[in-house]
């Protein structure tokens, strides 16, 4: 069970609510009857973590591959020197084995790779199916030996003897590749106001504006991204020149000058919002800031100007499903989460758009967005005599984050359409509901920690772990206040990962400060002390358990606080842990009284101890009662809690159980087919509460037969 506590910490210095785990991100999982598979369960085990790929800050990677690498003479050296100019991100390897490996880490970035004569035969059936592997290009003393060989794979562009050509041909390659790059969110016009896996990008850059506009920002921050950079661009000395330029004479240009410099400040705001990477957009946080500005104060000087509608177009590569999903949310709307950059010529994006449409599993989309500046509030600039490339004539720019409504969308020629888009302003009914749920999520909370608890809300827990340690770096040893909610924070993440060891350190740390400058019962540690609990249960250390339930109770000096019932039930669950079934019922059907005759508002407690109960029932094996009380859980969440609720999924999920348990499996199904679709439309497909909630569906389903 999981949600943030809305109870003030009442900290004198930094008053921030903290997390507590409730039910409001779904309850924890019966085991089925049927079922010896463990991991149905509430998992209270953290599956072993994979290792992690290796870190890179943009999209394209370009390897080389060849023998000579081994020894690099002068003359190999000159083409090291010319391949790096190619992008920004290049590995070299002698070995087959060790660039296999290399590769087969690599998760978010595409590989565009140049490879020996001799060497490609032997990787390239190895790698041709891998999905980061996107381009292979054969650099050899002779075309003729390989022109029959390379025809059985798709993937293997050109063949060249001659090094100019070949750098020509892979710039070209990936200079196209990071054109067709688009970072869009899709939703329908009758998406929930509420955060969602439909809109949670667009709410989430929302906050990152909102935040931007909020945070002072001077050199340092500039140095703090210089010193975070420069190691990713080791050996190119080329960037690291560029790197030291830009922190020296920043000042000296606009920000779109240096944005449309396409130098590795480009390619890493390019990763930043097309992976969602929340560590780059930090170390960015300033650039964006004011290139944002930069593009509105540009458009507020020139755009009264302007009185006829025009139309840009913005051609982008999809996937056949991404595609049909937009086709799905006909009249939906689409959001741009990246700074949009657009033509005029539309005959420059249909070129581009049938040069995608030929490649594999590509479809080619032209965006046709029609802007008409006395009613569009949508900030864009035309780059004439602002870019730093001479040769953007005709080329818009768009701040990030736009959103526009889908009106047509047509089909030019196979695997190629137009789709047309209208902006879409503040006044809308639909932008006002989703920008007031922002601000019903955020209201009194500072700075970064708007953007962690709408994360949290949306079970980003990395992206939130990325938010929490970049505002511990910035908070200094006197912040005792802000460090110790910050790492109560994240032991909240890591108990939410089921990662109990380090929830409980994290939890520990937070303590530790606390007690720096505050008694041992100061309500402040409240919170905290109510999550050791509930983690050291979950680990099967009830005597520790029970100590921090006991000290949690003795801060509660009111009889009647709800957050007295919060730590009855975190006692009742110690009972159950334990079979001590009397016990924790007593407890449990105590709280429900107190909750119905003093606490009629809260809801959701009624309906978390409601669930409680069942939970005991059930593992009491009286499934009528269970049914009963599950029914009594969901019929209040789906009174007072979102239409998508996680813990309505499981509710659900729980109650399918229980009838199962009574053999009534017609119902037991019923019920596992309103836990899927919630968790699809909550999560996506390939969630893991989605998949768990659809095996047992399927499981259930050949049981009823």
């Amino acid at each position: 069970m999981g949600a943030a506590n809305e109870k003030s910490s009442d900290l004198s210095t930094f008053d921030q609510p903290k997390s507590i785990k409730t039910s409001r991100y779904g309850h924890d999982k019966n085991i089925p009857i049927g079922s010896t598979n463990k991991s149905l369960q509430n998992s209270y085990t953290r599956s072993p973590c994979a290792p992690k790929s290796p870190r890179f800050v943009e999209n394209v990677i370009l390897i080389w591959l060849d023998a000579s690498l081994e020894n690099i003479t002068e003359a190999t050296q000159k083409s090291l020197n010319q391949i790096r100019r190619l992008t920004h991100i290049v590995k070299t390897f002698s070995d087959v084995d060790k660039c296999v490996k290399f590769i087969e880490s690599i998760e978010d970035e595409k590989i565009f790779l140049i490879v020996s004569g001799s060497f490609g035969p032997q990787i390239t059936p190895i790698i041709e199916n891998y999905n980061q592997v996107y381009s292979i290009f054969l650099y050899c003393g002779n075309k003729a030996n390989h022109e029959q060989w390379v025809k059985q794979y798709k993937k293997i562009r050109t063949i060249h003897t001659q090094l100019k050509e070949l750098c020509e041909t892979v710039k070209y390659h990936i200079s196209q590749y990071d054109k067709g790059l688009t970072s869009i969110s899709v939703f329908p016009s009758s998406t929930n106001v509420e955060l969602n896996e439909f809109n949670k990008e667009f709410i989430y850059l929302q906050v990152m504006k909102a935040i931007l506009i909020e945070i002072r920002f001077d050199k340092k921050f500039r140095k703090d991204f210089m010193n975070y950079s420069r190691p990713f661009y080791l050996g190119n000395d080329l960037q690291m020149n560029l790197i030291d330029t830009f922190y020296e004479n920043y000042d000296l240009h606009s920000p779109i000058w240096w944005y449309t410099r396409k130098c590795c400040l480009y390619g890493m705001l390019r990763k930043a919002f097309y992976k969602n990477d929340m560590e780059i957009m930090f170390k960015l946080a300033f650039f964006i800031r004011d290139l944002h500005r930069d593009i509105k104060k540009s458009y507020s000087d020139v755009h009264t100007h302007q009185r006829h509608p025009i139309s840009v177009y913005r051609t982008t590569r999809m996937t056949l499903d991404e595609f049909t999903n937009i086709e799905k949310n006909y009249d939906g709307f689409i959001a741009f989460n990246d700074f949009l950059l657009t033509t005029l010529e539309r005959s420059m994006a249909l070129r581009f758009g049938n040069l995608i449409r030929i490649e594999p599993n590509a479809v080619g989309v032209i965006f046709k967005i029609v802007i008409d500046p006395i009613t569009s509030s949508v900030p864009f600039i035309s780059l004439n005599n602002l870019s730093y490339l001479s040769n953007t004539e005709g080329e818009i720019l768009f701040s990030m984050n736009t959103l526009f409504r889908v009106e047509e969308i047509v089909k030019l020629n196979d695997r190629l359409y137009e789709i047309q888009l209208a902006p879409v302003g503040k006044k809308d009914k639909l932008i006002k509901s989703l920008l007031g749920c922002v601000q019903r999520l955020t209201t009194g909370v500072p700075g970064w920690y708007k953007l962690s608890k709408i994360l949290i809300e949306a079970n980003e827990y990395d992206q939130a772990e990325a938010v929490y340690k970049y505002v511990l770096s910035q908070a200094n040893d006197n912040q005792l206040a802000e460090r110790a909610y910050v790492q109560h924070q994240l032991g909240y993440i890591e108990e939410m990962r089921n990662n109990f060891p380090a929830a409980i350190n994290n939890y520990q740390q937070s303590v530790d400060i606390c007690l720096k400058t505050l008694p041992r019962d100061h309500p402040n540690l409240l919170a905290t002390y109510i999550n050791l609990a509930s983690t050291y249960r979950k680990q099967g250390d009830y005597q520790k358990a029970w100590d921090y339930n006991q000290t949690a109770l003795q801060i509660l000096l009111q009889p009647h606080d709800p957050n007295t019932i919060v730590q009855q039930n975190s006692t009742a669950a110690l009972y159950q842990e334990q079979n001590k079934y009397s016990e924790a019922q007593n407890i449990y059907e105590k709280s429900i009284q107190t909750i119905l005759l003093d606490f009629p508002s809260h809801q959701t407690l009624l309906a978390d101890t409601y669930h409680d109960l069942a939970a005991l029932f059930y593992s009491m094996k009286d499934y009528t009662k269970a049914i009963s009380n599950y029914e009594k859980t969901i019929a209040i969440e789906e009174k007072f809690t979102p239409p998508y609720s996680p813990a309505l999924a499981s509710a659900y999920y729980n109650l399918a159980t229980a009838y199962e348990g009574l053999q009534d499996n017609k119902k037991a199904v019923k019920n596992a087919e309103n836990a899927v679709e919630i968790a699809r439309l909550t999560f996506g497909n390939e969630h893991s509460e989605t998949q768990q909630y659809t095996n047992y569906l399927q499981q259930i389903k050949k049981l009823s037969r």
